[in-house]
């Protein structure tokens, strides 16, 4: 009887960034997790970007931007771009985001971007982690999630600060399932957006029940968002207790 190849899944860790490289005829998307890259998708052009018309150009970053946006609805705000060296792709790109895409852009917004630019190439996976031993990627990541968090502070004192209005913060995981199982109903509200400490992920006592919980949130579309323990984001939502659930009617 044949023994069965018992297979090994690389831990990922929690998603950080997504990684674009502009290249002359080409854009190629990682995901930047915690402990890993993950390759997404390369979109083509058949001639190079300085030979394109403004509707062919317009065409290629909405491609990017479709490619983008189921991962930016989940909850990815850092965006990190790789350019060649005196190239302005990054800078164009920004604009074109700016003019088109102002749920990207809006200071208010839930969505609001957070991006960095490194000159360079990661067209293949032996480019980014060559990128990665210069720990130039680890520095713009920092950079980048930075912002996201202060972001993310934001928003959660926004949160707080109307709770005598009627909003609803929920701090327990006990309370986030039972309104996400639809066993309760808390002042006829759903799961918004959930965010929680990786410390609070990797030290919980149920594991099992937790990822259940934001599995089927995911499965929801409710944004789900770890944040490193040791960012200012990280240090405000431990003091909650590690876990965090806005609410929407």
């Amino acid at each position: 009887m044949s023994k069965k190849r018992k297979r090994t899944r690389k831990n990922r860790g929690y998603p950080l960034a997504l990684l674009i490289g502009f290249e002359t005829k080409k854009a190629v998307m990682w995901q930047v997790f915690s402990k890993i890259v993950k390759p997404l998708e390369t979109i083509t052009i058949t001639k190079r970007r300085e030979q394109l018309a403004d509707n062919e150009l317009y065409n290629f970053h909405e491609l990017v931007i479709d490619k983008l946006r189921q991962y930016i609805k989940e909850g990815i705000r850092s965006i990190i771009i790789v350019q060649p060296k005196n190239s302005h792709y990054s800078e164009i790109f920004q604009e074109h985001i700016k003019k088109h895409h102002k749920w990207l852009t809006q200071e208010t917004s839930a969505n609001l971007l957070s991006i960095g630019t490194i000159d360079g190439s990661v067209s293949k996976a032996e480019d980014v982690f060559e990128l990665q031993q210069t720990k130039v990627l680890q520095k713009i990541i920092t950079e980048t999630t930075t912002k996201e968090a202060t972001a993310i502070i934001e928003e959660l004192e926004e949160r707080l600060n109307r709770i005598d209005q009627g909003e609803i913060v929920l701090y327990s995981l006990q309370e986030i399932e039972e309104l996400t199982y639809q066993k309760r109903n808390i002042g006829n509200r759903q799961p918004e957006y959930v965010m929680l400490s990786d410390s609070f992920l990797n030290n919980h006592k149920q594991k099992q029940r937790l990822n259940r919980l934001l599995q089927i949130l995911n499965n929801k579309k409710v944004n789900v968002k770890i944040i490193d323990a040791e960012t200012a984001a990280g240090e405000r939502i431990n003091q909650f207790g590690g876990l965090i659930c806005f609410t929407k009617k």
